[in-house]
């Protein structure tokens, strides 16, 4: 393998959720749902409308049906994006890390230009052409969330997606206080949700190289479970400016019922994001 195809841990998927325990912040991996409003002390964001052609849901049937526990697992589902061409599309690396390797594979398509209009679905021939470097270790230590900042990957469809247009990348990362815009699909449905740009000393060291935002709104779970690849745009030109690959969620309480997902403190970060400059490394290994 070369340095632009490195083989990461793979992260198992499932439908309904999936995730990597990292302790004491569980880190959600998929997921999208939103309200749109005004962000925290700015003006009004770009229209969701604008970027929705250039936003898909993306699934992908396993070859055969997984078990885990009593639950049966029949695919992964993530946001992806059209980059620079309606045949490129950018989603996390953990979801493509789940797709097969040798040559082009089916997947589904939704997309929905906006809410209450029809989708289109569409089944089609995709193969990964570039993977990010999601890499660490299961047992524990600094060397496990080595690598999520890595964690995109560009995908390859055999025909172009019809209608689809491309977004922009904006190589800056994110400031702090910024208003941001993240599309996705949840459950395969899209949502829109804004959030805020917000730096935490503890989380920027344990998640080194990722972007931090918070969600603005009640549902603070908002981005965990369909929305891994979600474009997160600026709010003032609509470039993506980080790819969505985690959730963060507060520790258990013990009078709750186990399982019981705990939202983040308000002020305090949401999501994590890799910033869009990643791409700019893996972008020359297209093939």
């Amino acid at each position: 393998m070369g340095k632009c195809m490195v083989p990461p841990w793979q992260v198992r998927g499932k439908l309904r959720a999936i995730g990597l325990a990292l302790i004491p912040i569980l880190f959600s991996l998929q997921g999208l749902p939103a309200r749109a409003g005004s962000p925290e002390g700015g003006g009004p964001c770009v229209d969701p409308a604008a970027s929705a052609r250039a936003v898909v849901s993306i699934f992908w049937r396993f070859g055969a049906p997984r078990r885990d526990g009593w639950e049966e697992i029949v695919g992964e589902r993530a946001t992806a994006w059209f980059y620079t061409s309606p045949r490129l599309l950018v989603t996390a690396a953990h979801f493509a890390n789940e797709l097969p390797t040798d040559g082009w594979q089916e997947a589904e398509l939704r997309q929905a230009v906006r809410e209450g209009e029809p989708e289109v679905t569409a089944r089609v021939r995709l193969r990964v052409a570039v993977n990010g470097r999601l890499s660490g270790r299961r047992d524990g230590g600094a060397g496990r969330n080595a690598g999520l900042a890595d964690d995109v990957a560009i995908i390859e469809l055999q025909e172009p997606f019809p209608h689809a247009t491309v977004l922009e990348v904006q190589p800056r990362p994110p400031e702090e206080d910024a208003a941001v815009l993240v599309l996705g699909y949840p459950g395969g449905r899209m949502e829109a949700a804004q959030g805020i740009v917000r730096r935490n000393g503890e989380l920027a060291a344990r998640y080194a190289g990722l972007a931090l935002f918070e969600v603005q709104g009640s549902n603070r779970l908002l981005l965990g479970g369909g929305a891994s690849g979600a474009p997160v745009l600026d709010c003032g030109q609509g470039r993506v400016v980080a790819v969505l690959n985690g959730l963060l969620t507060g520790p258990a309480l013990p009078f709750l019922p186990p399982g019981r997902v705990i939202p983040t403190p308000w002020g305090s970060p949401t999501n994590t994001a890799v910033p869009a400059s990643a791409l700019a490394a893996i972008r020359n290994c297209i093939p």
